[in-house]
Formats: C-alpha cells, sequence, structure tokens
C-alpha cells in the first residue's frame, strides 16, 4: 500500500468516525418519516437528487442501504470516496464535467442489481444551485424517479467552497423533506429536457425553502 492510498484510507476511516460522532448530537427530523428506507423495504429503485452543498445529512440517513452515489474524479472526490465507502456507500466515480457519461452509463449497467443512486445535481463544480442534465439522462435510461431532496439547519459552519458545503453544529436541528417522485419519459427532445431540468431545479428550492422554514420555526 503507498503513501497515497495509506492518506486515503486514513481520511476515510478518520472522517466516518467525526461524522458518526458529530450526528450523535444532531437531532434530525424527516418528512416523510423514513423515506429512503421505506422505498428499500419496498424493493423500489429510485434516483435521489440534493444540491451538493447538502449532501453531508441526507447521505448520512441513506446509509447502508445499498444505494449507488456518484462522486466526481476530482481530487477531493477520492475523500469523498473513501469516507462514503465507510459509511456503507457503493461509489461510481464520475460527475457531469469529467467522466461524466461513462459514470452515468456505469450507473445504468448496474440497475440490474436492484439498486438506487444518488447524485447532487449542481456538482461537481456548479454554478451553485443550477441543475446539470445528467440526472434527466439518468432518470430516462433507468425509467427510475427521481426523488428531490433537501433540508433546512438551525446552525452550521459554511465552508468558503463554490458550494458553500454545510457542516451542521454540534447540537443543532436538521429538518429533511423529501419531495414528490418525478418521473421522466425515456423519450424527449432537447426542448422537454430543458423543461424537467428546470422544474427539478424549482423543486429543490421550494422544498429547500420549506425545510428551513419548519426547522427555524420557534
Amino acid at each position: 500500500m503507498n503513501i497515497e492510498k495509506i492518506k486515503y484510507f486514513l481520511a476515510g476511516v478518520l472522517g466516518a468516525i467525526f461524522i458518526r460522532i458529530l450526528f450523535s448530537t444532531v437531532k434530525i427530523e424527516e418528512k416523510p418519516v423514513g423515506c429512503p428506507q421505506q422505498f428499500k423495504s419496498q424493493g423500489k429503485n429510485v434516483i435521489y437528487a440534493y444540491w451538493h452543498a447538502f449532501m453531508l445529512i441526507p447521505g448520512y440517513i441513506a446509509r447502508n442501504l445499498g444505494i449507488k452515489v456518484l462522486i466526481s474524479r476530482h481530487m477531493d472526490g477520492e475523500y469523498i470516496t473513501h469516507i462514503s465507502g465507510q459509511l456503507g456507500f457503493d461509489a461510481v466515480r464520475g460527475s457531469t464535467t469529467r467522466g461524466g457519461v461513462e459514470a452515468l452509463l456505469n450507473m445504468v449497467r448496474n440497475t440490474n442489481r436492484g439498486t438506487s443512486f444518488i447524485i447532487t445535481p449542481d456538482g461537481p463544480r456548479g454554478p451553485r444551485f443550477i441543475v446539470q442534465p445528467g440526472i434527466i439522462f439518468l432518470a430516462q435510461k433507468t425509467g427510475f424517479p427521481i426523488i428531490p431532496v433537501s433540508l433546512g439547519l438551525t446552525s452550521y459552519w459554511e465552508l468558503p467552497s463554490w458550494d458553500r458545503f454545510r457542516i451542521p453544529k454540534p447540537f443543532s436541528k436538521a429538518m429533511i423533506i423529501y419531495g414528490d417522485p418525478l418521473a421522466i419519459p425515456s423519450k424527449l427532445e432537447k426542448p422537454e429536457i430543458e423543461e424537467y431540468r428546470e422544474l427539478l431545479e424549482k423543486v429543490l428550492i421550494k422544498i429547500g425553502n420549506e425545510a428551513e422554514s419548519i426547522v427555524n420555526e420557534v
């Protein structure tokens, strides 16, 4: 095992430990409750979509459910891949900008394994809160509905990254909202693809605002 592999392995182990300890102090509520677990128990495959900045908490909730997650081929993606692996995710490397088509097709080839997917539709480098069309392509090819996911936090650290990545502070509260399933037809013209892309973007913003409002209610 070379130095690079050791570095990423340790980052994965320590990162996962940090997340588990941190989230043991965070009060997390869901609307509806247990959505990923319900889809899993019902044998329904779906595509979860949430903003790159918010990926930490919804991802943690959906751990150990056999869900595949699309992770960037950038250097920071190596760290995320190893942390995700420690938390029980199977990573597929790629993005909308680097290796995206290959990674999405790889996801499609794995549909016969009965798995759901996670995609951050504005990743890996933005623009922030702008849905890229790759997720629409994946939904077309798999026939899986897209489940929009967003959240609100009472207190968090915001990193100086392109997405302003949010990490909940200890003993904060989080509200996760799962939107209604969005079914994508298998055959679409370019203008129709854009319509669905815009629709998903609007829904993610809407439920994000709703989650922020609920979690900050006095």
